[in-house]
């Protein structure tokens, strides 16, 4: 359920809102009854967390979603969720889950941590992922320089014709009963009444409506429809069996589809980093990400700290003080206790996604890094390190590897700053400033860090 009314919507509901109720647009969630069912609280939880079209918007507040509940037991089951969450490793939803404490004080919100003393006013400057358009600079835009560029009319769905099955089930179709007994234990029962005899048909309309969000141009859609079509009439498809498996083509029409796009887009992002319309460079006209003077927290005053090795307090964080509820896990806890007893670091940062530092791709979603630090390399000369980390459940899929590509081709562009332009990813820098960029697995950090990025 999408609701697009500008009006704000109220609704009152006992059960709806466990598994099989999608409202994306759902940002308030107040259970007036405790419960200590796990799967239960997982589900109303999940109701809320889900985003219209699955994106974020780029707002907070739109971005964010609040919880609110009414009895000490069902707090501590969203605590159990939000562990399981960080178990997952999957930060970004922890951060929307914040719990009060049980003497009726909610959480206050976001506060404004400063940097340290000796930071407080250091500029400091990363670089951006730039197009270059007839002289003029801007940062780089997803759908007007990458998106908008592809060409679509060469596309060729033969590949994809050749993989429909021509016996895949089709979907059941059945008419189904439901009703109010009293004479058996279920009050509610549903049975199957007879079959479905809808003569169901492939619509051409509603399968470029399916794939809109990766063609925007709907006739050049249109055609590619057609083509598909064309191929699998070609390949004994009648029009009964086309309708019985319109599901399935568009379903597989827009995974192939989502391929292509990033094939393609890849393809145009590559050509323009050589002839120098795409860059990553520090610019002097201050096209530039700044780093903030201060950073959020969610945590409280006097949430528990995050200490060094020794046990002491941090010494290199760029702000302080840092709590331990600052980070997703462990893991980034322990890099960050580990970045903070480096000496050739001066000084570290974990970065806060979809608010701080990112770097654009050639794909919609921007890639924003973990943990960004400094390194003096000595005469004067320092390096700035982007790390991106992932869990080792996430090795090797679509979405690490796309990242990894990414951060690697701007440090391998950038290993030539100093050779003369001939185009490409460049940094240009004054002072023999150098960035490296790189995404690395939790399981390798501890030999990876060491050897790769803190080499004395």
């Amino acid at each position: 359920m999408l609701l697009s009314s500008i009006w704000p919507f109220v609704l009152f509901i006992m059960v709806s809102l466990k598994e099989g109720w999608d409202c994306p647009f759902a940002y308030v969630l107040c259970a007036l009854a405790a419960s200590a069912n796990l799967s239960a609280m997982t589900q109303l939880v999940g109701r809320i967390l889900r985003q219209p079209h699955a994106e974020k918007t780029g707002i907070p507040l739109l971005d964010e979603c609040y919880v609110i509940t009414h009895h000490a037991d069902t707090a501590r089951v969203v605590e159990a969720i939000k562990a399981g969450l960080e178990e997952d490793r999957l930060g970004d939803l922890v951060k929307e889950i914040k719990i009060g404490d049980d003497n009726n004080n909610r959480w206050p919100g976001i506060r404004e941590i400063p940097r340290r003393d000796r930071f407080a006013k250091t500029e400091i400057y990363l670089p951006q992922v730039l197009c270059v358009e007839g002289g003029a600079v801007r940062p780089l835009d997803y759908e007007q320089d990458i998106l908008f560029e592809l060409d679509w009319s060469a596309v060729a769905p033969a590949p994809l014709v050749a993989m429909i099955p021509d016996n895949a089930q089709t979907a059941e179709r059945q008419l189904r009963r439901i009703r109010l007994t009293d004479s058996s234990q279920e009050r509610i029962v549903a049975e199957v009444a007879g079959r479905s005899e809808e003569a169901l048909r492939f619509d051409p309309a509603y399968a470029v409506r399916m794939v809109s969000d990766l063609v925007p141009n709907p006739w050049i859609a249109r055609e590619i429809v057609g083509r598909v079509l064309a191929g699998l009439t070609a390949r004994g498809f009648d029009a009964d069996k086309l309708g019985a498996l319109a599901g399935l083509v568009i379903e597989q029409l827009r995974q192939w589809l989502d391929r292509e796009r990033d094939r393609m887009a890849e393809a145009v992002f590559r050509a323009a980093v050589t002839a120098g319309r795409i860059q990553f460079r520090l610019q002097t006209d201050g096209q530039n990400w700044h780093m903030p003077f201060e950073a959020e927290t969610h945590e409280p005053e006097g949430a528990e700290q995050l200490v060094g090795k020794t046990g002491g307090p941090l010494e290199k964080s760029l702000f302080a003080p840092i709590y331990k509820g600052d980070f997703s896990n462990q893991d980034e806890r322990n890099i960050a206790v580990y970045l903070d007893g480096e000496a050739a670091l001066t000084w570290w940062h974990r970065n806060v996604a979809r608010r701080q530092y990112a770097i654009q791709g050639w794909r919609r979603s921007q890639i924003y890094p973990d943990f960004i630090f400094a390194l003096q390399r000595g005469a004067g000369a320092e390096r700035l390190v982007v790390l991106e980390m992932k869990g080792p459940q996430l090795a090797g899929n679509l979405d690490t590897e796309y990242k990894q590509a990414v951060l690697q081709l701007l440090s391998d562009h950038y290993a030539v700053e100093h050779a003369p332009h001939v185009g490409g990813l460049e940094l240009v820098v004054s002072d023999g400033t150098t960035v490296q960029c790189d995404l690395v697995l939790m399981q390798d950090w501890k030999v990876r860090l060491p050897n790769e990025f803190i080499r004395k």
